[in-house]
């Protein structure tokens, strides 16, 4: 009977809720722990910055499909070179590991680059160290981004780190680089995160620890003015619209102006008044190649957007309709609530509202069709037989003592 009754309250509990299945999605992530944006007006190019480098980049995107696509590049060039090389030179920029679904590769691992792409998950990351003579040497640079879904959200991150890192041979040098951004959205509302922090910083030898991340340390930017550097400092934020959520970190942005950068270090005079004379002519625009530099230490963005799965709506249920208005009266002017029907015309008939087709919780005992006190009925009498029965053979087999003092009941036929 306890077997019985425990069954009993397992059917009468009524199905424990699920999370809404994710429908269509859309997840993307972007890290670059270090970028140089470059100006200059030797190369006739109509936009701003005319050259630029990523220096381990990496780039993820899911979306419904379901489609993935993973990229990561230790140095590289933008979109513009980096994609548009097959087209103008007939081979691809060879500096990059690519994965792709469901057209492949799945997966693809070159020195420092590594990419993976599936259905559920793409995946690159990248990290080396990287060294660009009198510019920069970065030491412990790394970026990872990832794009992925699960039944009940989707989800996409990008982080970057460095270690340390040197600029203009070592006259400003970071340390303790880190920039974070996630994204969430579970298909009803989206959710995100985004943040960074910096060690400290180092300026011709003199030493500015980072106290907090909300604004740069004091005597920072005047240390760097006499450089001709100008300092922008990192800023996070997160923005949500219904189901999307958008993080993103804009990095720590370093503005070289250059000209006033060669008047500081007394490379002017030298460059202009003694290499500029005897060159020829052509080439002394190649003295002053940059105008501007732009150097941003961490950048991050992660987009995740998601849509719960409808639920199948009944063929056979018709959609409620509204009671069609009476035709104006004379002049034009319909007729008032409570008059009498005109003459010659059929009021329409009114119209039932149709229930509610929303599926709601249901009891494990709500079999279609089968009122729920026969079940329990069937169950009852179930029970009360095996207790009958039981008790029966008990009577029949071990019931009456024997006159000749033998044990009664079945015999073990076990001991033979």
């Amino acid at each position: 009977m306890r077997y019985a009754l425990v069954l009993l309250l397992l059917l009468l509990s009524p199905a424990p809720a699920r999370a809404a299945d994710i429908g269509g999605f859309t997840v993307s992530a972007r890290a670059a722990p270090v970028s140089v944006l470059l100006h200059t007006d030797l190369l006739p190019v109509p936009a701003e910055p005319q050259g630029e480098v990523y220096l381990s980049y990496t780039q993820t995107e899911l979306g419904s499909g379901p489609i993935g696509r993973s990229l990561a590049s230790s140095l590289w060039p933008g979109a513009a070179v980096g994609t548009g090389l097959p087209q103008l030179l007939g081979f691809a920029y060879p500096v990059q590991a690519n994965a792709a679904h469901p057209g492949g590769p799945a997966d693809e691992s070159k020195s420092g680059m590594r990419a993976s792409a599936g259905a559920a998950k793409a995946e690159s990351s990248a990290g080396a160290k990287q060294e660009v003579p009198f510019l920069l040497t970065a030491d412990g640079l790394s970026s990872n981004s990832v794009s992925s879904v699960s039944g009940t959200e989707a989800r996409s991150t990008a982080v970057t780190s460095a270690h340390t890192l040197s600029l203009l041979a070592g006259m400003i040098v970071l340390s303790g680089v880190r920039f974070e951004s996630v994204a969430v959205s579970d298909g009803s509302k989206g959710s995100g995160t985004s943040t960074f922090s910096v060690a400290e910083f180092t300026v011709l030898g003199q030493k500015f620890p980072v106290r907090s991340p909300a604004a740069p340390p004091d005597g920072l930017l005047k240390a760097l003015e006499p450089l001709g550097i100008t300092l922008t400092w990192p800023t996070s934020s997160t923005k949500l619209e219904g189901t999307s959520a958008t993080s993103r970190s804009t990095g720590l942005t370093l503005t070289v102006d250059v000209q006033a950068l060669r008047t500081k270090l007394g490379l002017g005079g030298i460059l202009d008044g003694v290499v500029a004379p005897l060159l020829p002519k052509e080439l002394v625009p190649l003295l002053n190649p940059l105008r501007k530099m732009v150097v941003i230490v961490g950048d991050t963005e992660a987009v995740a957007n998601a849509s719960a799965a409808e639920p199948l709506t009944p063929p056979d249920v018709p959609a409620p309709q509204a009671p069609l208005a009476p035709p104006p009266a004379a002049g034009g002017q319909s007729p008032l609530p409570g008059s009498p029907p005109l003459a010659g015309v059929v009021p329409p008939k009114t119209v039932t509202p149709v229930a509610s087709a929303r599926a709601k919780p249901r009891s494990l005992l709500d079999f279609p069709g089968v009122p729920a006190l026969l079940v329990l009925a069937g169950l009852g009498v179930a029970a009360a037989g095996a207790f009958g029965m039981k008790s029966f053979g008990a009577f029949l087999l071990g019931g009456a003592p024997c006159p000749s003092g033998h044990p009664t009941g079945v015999p073990d036929l076990r001991n033979g």
